[in-house]
């Protein structure tokens, strides 16, 4: 069954600056409480750092009040460094004028290229995926959706089952149904990721049966197992699941982890083994981590 509903037209964009030493903890809030896609801005020299996330405009101000108490209860200099917090809608509009002037198609292999629909097409690429600027994660640039579908490009058979989990802009479930892909559910924490997902699965025709679902593992208590299942988060979240990521990963499947960081890196292999999945590799691009794991 295909599941897609009418596009939002705006959004709010909040921005909160922190000191850089708290940038970790406030992302794992703002994904627990707010949206589970954030961008982190950096100043070089600067012992600041800027996060935005977006919201759904729903006419209502956001409540961005336990975000605030959050920070300062955190922060040993709340008194005399008080967190910078504010908002601003943004539409659509807005988003893809800027968005039109700073991206420029990405090739991910020689056959893979993601690119927005105003871009010439690449007859060469086997799998042309083509993405609208909405304020969601993936458009092949970061490390690690640049891993993911590399992994799925080479791994990913012909009527297999795909579990999307932290689907951001629906890139990798586009390229598992190029892939022939007997069905598909993505599913995010993020209403704009949702929304972005479902825009995006129009704009490629995904031919697949389908769902697109806000929310997060829940989603998958009755599901039969997928022969590859990806879960794009982060550590935190990660860990939580993956005994369920485990029972939901068929015999012979693929487990794809990313999101996570270098450092990352001895605890989730702990964990792995602690499960009985030992056989699994390790993609290392700049200081970002994903792990391929094989159910044998």
């Amino acid at each position: 069954m295909k599941k897609l509903e009418k596009e939002l037209t705006a959004f709010i964009e909040v921005s909160v600056t922190i000191n850089l030493s708290l940038a970790d903890p406030v992302c794992d809030f703002i994904i627990d409480n707010y949206a589970s896609g954030l961008v982190l801005e950096d100043e070089e020299d600067s012992r600041c750092t800027t996060i935005r996330f977006y919201l759904a405009d729903d006419d209502a101000t956001p409540d961005l009040e336990p975000l605030a108490a959050y920070v300062k209860q955190i922060s040993p200099k709340a008194a005399s460094e008080p967190p910078m917090i504010s908002s601003r809608k943004v539409t659509n509009t807005e988003w893809e004028e800027q968005y039109r002037v700073s991206v420029e198609p990405v090739r991910i292999e020689p056959d893979i290229v993601v690119r927005a629909p105003w871009h010439e097409s690449s007859p060469e690429a086997r799998y042309e995926i083509l993405l609208e600027p909405k304020m969601a994660f993936g458009t092949g640039q970061h490390e690690t959706t640049r891993a993911c579908l590399k992994v799925i490009a080479q791994r990913f058979q012909k009527g297999w089952r795909f579990l999307d989990l932290g689907c951001g802009s629906g890139i990798l479930s586009i390229l598992a149904d190029k892939k022939g892909a007997a069905f598909i559910k993505a599913i995010d924490y993020d209403v704009v990721a949702v929304d972005n997902t479902k825009g995006n699965f129009r704009l490629n025709d995904v031919g697949a049966p389908f769902e697109v679902l806000f929310g997060s593992i829940e989603k998958c208590l009755q599901d039969p197992p997928y022969e590859f299942v990806c879960a794009n988060i982060i550590k935190k979240t990660i860990l939580e699941m993956l005994p369920r990521l485990e029972s939901l990963t068929a015999e012979g499947g693929v487990l794809l982890l990313a999101g996570l960081l270098q450092r990352d890196e001895a605890e989730v292999s702990v964990r792995l083994a602690e499960l009985g999945l030992n056989r699994f590799s390790r993609i290392l691009d700049n200081e970002w981590l994903t792990f391929v794991v094989e159910k044998a």
